[in-house]
């Protein structure tokens, strides 16, 4: 399967959600960061979605994040993306020596990127199932603004992060568990605590590009009781030492459901990210409409400031 905005609404069968859903976009809203603790990326503001269904898509708000915080995006890399925040990668060493030139690709058939089984051949789960030349592994990371997040970030590699089994999707035996309470904001001092989970597609101690021009989009299933910020990073929103090739103040932003955040229920529900839909947050007008998928990095799942979380991930696939 490397955050937040005032933005327009479009809500999907949520009626009595939808003032809350206002709620926490205002909390999550602010400007552009133009320095140090921000979140590795970001999308926008937060649009309802319903119990079991796909994502609400609305219009893209404005996300404060940008250049900070220090994602190891990968195997215990050290892909920094600023300097305020920690993470962790997985296994030690990377998955491959070096990035593949032409970059991996996959197939059209190859549409699974991770349910979080029990496999033989990674018995940690860390790693995604080498299906499509997909070679990532599962990390987490958050601010150094008090934010926590369990499993810890671990960068040695030590203790990679391994799927749960409670009440996972459907008759799944494996999904992504996070939770802890993300720090309050700061604007006055530009200040924006976050924390995630998230994995490569590609990995050589650091995010490799990875060709998904064979696929629409990605979709996964995903509960919870906060707004969460999905973020599909490309070589365009990617600073180099993340494997991508962005300079300036617009990197980071990421691409997620029309640029909004997704307000999760204690329900399973499908998360749609349409390649051709998927926009940036406002704040990163520079970024393209829409992401490049022949030069996609990772998927991240962003949890904004002042929340107090639990939420579980399963079934990514692209289609």
């Amino acid at each position: 399967m490397n955050a937040l905005p005032s933005t327009k609404w479009l809500a999907l069968g949520l009626g009595t959600y939808a003032l809350a859903a206002l709620a926490c976009s205002a909390e999550a809203s602010s400007p552009p960061p133009s320095s140090g603790n921000q979140p590795p990326a970001g999308t926008a503001g937060t649009t309802a979605v319903g119990t079991g269904g796909s994502t609400a898509v609305g219009t893209a708000g404005t996300t404060a994040v940008g250049t900070a915080g220090t994602t190891a995006v990968g195997t215990a890399g050290t892909t920094a993306v600023g300097t305020a925040g920690t993470a962790a990668g997985g296994m030690s060493g990377g998955a491959l020596a070096t990035c593949p030139v032409p970059p991996a690709a996959g197939a059209i058939a190859d549409l699974l990127i991770d349910n979080l089984e029990p496999d033989a051949a990674d018995a940690s789960g860390n790693a995604l199932p080498h299906v499509g030349n997909r070679t990532g592994f599962w990390y987490t990371y958050g601010d150094a603004l008090g934010s926590t997040i369990i499993p810890a970030p671990d960068p040695s590699g030590a203790n990679p992060l391994k799927p749960g089994a409670t009440n996972c999707h459907g008759a799944s035996m494996g999904c992504v568990l996070i939770s802890g309470m993300t720090a309050m904001a700061d604007e006055l001092a530009m200040k924006y605590p976050y924390a995630g989970v998230g994995f490569d597609f590609s990995n050589a101690k650091k995010p490799c590009v990875y060709n998904a021009s064979a696929y629409s989009g990605i979709k996964f299933w995903a509960r919870g009781d906060v707004p969460i910020t999905i973020k599909l990073n490309t070589t365009a929103t990617a600073t180099p030492d993340g494997g991508g090739t962005c300079t300036g103040t617009m990197c980071n932003g990421g691409f997620s459901p029309a640029g909004v955040d997704v307000i999760l229920t204690t329900e399973w529900q499908e998360i749609d990210i349409n390649f051709a839909m998927a926009a940036p947050p406002t704040w990163a007008a520079e970024l393209a409409l829409h992401p490049d998928k022949a030069n996609l990095l990772s998927v991240q799942v962003q949890i904004p400031p002042g929340q107090a979380y639990s939420v579980a991930l399963d079934d990514f696939t692209f289609y």
